[in-house]
């Protein structure tokens, strides 16, 4: 009786799904034809249900390479289908980023997100993930008024060339224990988690190892957790099917996690910090732990990737570190070595700051951006109906040979102002200067470009000035190879030999 009873049920579930998956094509067949009655832009054939998802993971290629490929057929505005609901169009030129993000910013600037992002945002009321209005207005305001002001950022200078002086010792013993080996990687994540942390709960924040450590492994599961595009990220039905709620479960014990982690630190903050900001808006404690989570996630995971970035393509380009050795060894007003690259010197090191550019130009931390169109509107003459998700390839931008010669290849000189190179010889500057989009540009631009190019800058800056960057085994250099997770990382994380230099 009860094999029969467990037979009866286990068919009642498969005729329910059966059931919840013909309607949900049904649905999606619906749609599309409606969909299909607009002039949308060329692209791939699409497969029922799933789209274009297949096609844009074949060969195990991440997504802003499968999109550039396939713009090469299809041109620089193409849709795509990321599942069998609604058309995606992606836009593959500067121009067309520089229409949507600026010239046409009212009509384009919501955002289009998966569904289950809605877990750790509480519901998308967080900067980034927010619609624009008169709430993301109030945000950003007092994000930039109260945290990433130049003068902020400028107050914050001591401590942060003391965090770096404390990683330079680090890696220095790790070297000593290792054979000159060194992973520089965990240890860039956690001195920016110290950095952010300041902002976010004020200048006297204690930063103990521990809720460093903590935080970081919260971060770094939100990383794995976003990852890849998955079936739970397409259908929100999937969180009430076993074998396919495990994204869902795993979102909502991190959420838990997270409030463990930040709650208790809010009744501590200082005046004048991000979460005083926030709490004084009649925001719930819950909206503002997301919101300080958030830029965690930005500062940490952009910064410490795109710095492991500039030292491995330093390690590759010999030539590069010796410009950037040269720049910074430049001796203080006392005739001496300077044994530490202070934040105020930063403007002075043009080099360096190529070195930071080049990086983010060549693995741009954010290779693909979502948007979605607030109203009905046109691009480059195309209707495009309120809602319609839209996905900038800033990867396909920033490699683009029409507008960077040799994009290819690590070319720091490309920025400088005085350009002996050559490299800029034949290049439309200005086409250069709004191809620049890694931080987004117009509104709904990153609030903190000029924190992150500072800390990338002045830890560059010191790293090569205080030791020699190699491959750990001779003759062999970093794997540059990519992988896409919440961030455009590093798939072999950087190992090197480091050997300290003599003063």
């Amino acid at each position: 009786m009860e094999i029969l009873m467990d037979q009866s049920g286990s068919s009642v579930w498969m005729i329910t799904v059966a059931a919840a998956v013909v309607l949900i094509g049904l649905s999606a067949w619906k749609l599309k034809k409606q969909h299909q009655q607009q002039q949308l832009p060329p692209g791939p054939k699409t497969v029922p249900l799933i789209g274009n998802i297949l096609e844009l993971g074949k060969g195990g290629e991440l997504l802003h390479v499968s999109l550039t490929k396939l713009a090469n057929k299809y041109g620089e505005m193409m849709t795509v289908w990321f599942g069998g609901f609604e058309p995606t169009i992606v836009a593959t030129s500067h121009e067309l980023v520089w229409e949507i993000m600026v010239s046409k910013a009212n009509d384009f600037s919501d955002r289009s997100l998966p569904w289950l992002t809605k877990i750790l945002t509480c519901n998308w009321q967080t900067l980034a993930t927010c619609d624009l209005g008169p709430y993301w207005h109030m945000i950003r305001k007092g994000l930039q008024s109260t945290t990433l002001n130049h003068q902020t950022i400028m107050a914050q200078t001591q401590v942060q060339e003391s965090d770096i002086a404390h990683l330079l010792t680090s890696l220095d013993q790790e070297a000593l224990s290792n054979n000159g080996i060194v992973k520089p990687y965990p240890k860039l994540r956690k001195l920016v988690v110290r950095l952010v942390s300041r902002f976010c709960f004020g200048p006297d924040f204690p930063n103990d190892d521990d809720f460093v450590d903590r935080l970081d492994s919260t971060l770094d599961e939100s990383i794995h957790q976003s990852g890849h595009i998955r079936l739970a990220d397409l259908f929100e039905f999937t969180r009430y099917v076993p074998g396919l709620w495990g994204p869902f479960k795993e979102s909502q014990n991190l959420k838990a996690r997270i409030l463990r982690l930040l709650s208790p630190h809010l009744k501590a903050a200082t005046p004048n910090c991000y979460s005083s900001f926030l709490l004084s808006k009649g925001l719930s404690e819950e909206v503002v732990v997301f919101n300080l989570y958030e830029l965690y996630e930005l500062a940490v995971d952009a910064t410490s990737n795109t710095t492991a970035w500039a030292l491995a393509f330093i390690i590759h380009n010999k030539d590069v570190q010796e410009k950037v050795l040269k720049e910074v060894m430049c001796k203080n007003e006392l005739g001496e070595r300077r044994r530490i690259v202070r934040v105020e010197e930063l403007s002075e090191m043009e080099y360096v700051q190529a070195v930071a550019k080049e990086t983010i130009r060549m693995r741009p931390i954010a290779p693909v951006m979502p948007h979605k169109a607030a109203r009905d509107g046109e691009l480059k003459g195309v209707k495009v109906k309120g809602g319609t998700p839209v996905l900038m390839n800033f990867h396909a931008v920033l490699h683009d040979d029409k507008v960077w010669r040799e994009p290819n290849r690590f070319m720091p000189e490309r920025f400088l102002n005085n350009n002996k190179s050559g490299v800029g010889v034949g290049v439309d500057v200005e086409a250069m200067e709004r191809s620049f989009v890694s931080f987004g540009v117009g509104r709904r631009s990153c609030p903190g470009m000029e924190l992150a190019k500072i800390q990338i800058g002045v830890t560059v800056a010191n790293l090569v000035n205080r030791f020699e960057w190699r491959g750990a085994v001779e003759g062999e250099l970093p794997d540059l190879t990519e992988d896409l997770t919440f961030v455009l990382m590093m798939k072999t994380p950087l190992v090197a030999r480091i050997l300290p230099r003599s003063y």
